[in-house]
């Protein structure tokens, strides 16, 4: 198991939410983004769009072969008066990682499905934050990694 498969797997479980945040109608393809929130130190210079996005992996190998996984998905909204639609978006990725919600865990250079990932109690919302134009929230949650077969 490495740091690099979870970290994948997670950013490709936020890709497949974003696609379904997209698909339920909450806002449209070309006002949202994939964000890796680690990448980016002044969040003013983002792009002028709504954002979500996987950060804060942390890994643990609780014993031989079994990781627990703790990481947050942030979403950031761009001028979103009323917060509606971000406070949509909020709603719709907590509900995502509800206990027992299962994700893929994907070998980060092939890029195939070997094992998942089920999400356990615990998940929450932190408060929101602001900058300028943005809104800010992020949705912690975890995870125990099936050991590989």
């Amino acid at each position: 198991m490495q740091y690099l498969n979870v970290w994948t797997s997670v950013a490709a479980y936020v890709n497949q939410q974003i696609q379904m945040i997209i698909a339920n109608g909450i806002t449209p393809a070309n006002s949202l983004q994939m964000f890796d929130w680690e990448a980016h130190a002044n969040i003013e210079e983002a792009p002028a769009l709504h954002l979500i996005g996987p950060a804060s992996l942390a890994l643990e190998e609780s014993s031989s072969g079994i990781y627990h996984a703790s990481f947050v998905v942030g979403v950031g909204s761009f001028n979103d008066e009323g917060l509606f639609v971000h406070r949509k978006m909020v709603d719709f990725l907590f509900k995502s990682l509800a206990s027992g919600t299962r994700m893929s865990v994907f070998d980060s250079e092939t890029e195939q499905p070997y094992s998942w990932m089920k999400v356990i109690d615990g998940t929450t919302v932190a408060p929101m934050s602001r900058s300028n134009q943005r809104s800010m929230q992020f949705i912690q949650a975890e995870g125990l990694v099936d050991p590989m077969l």
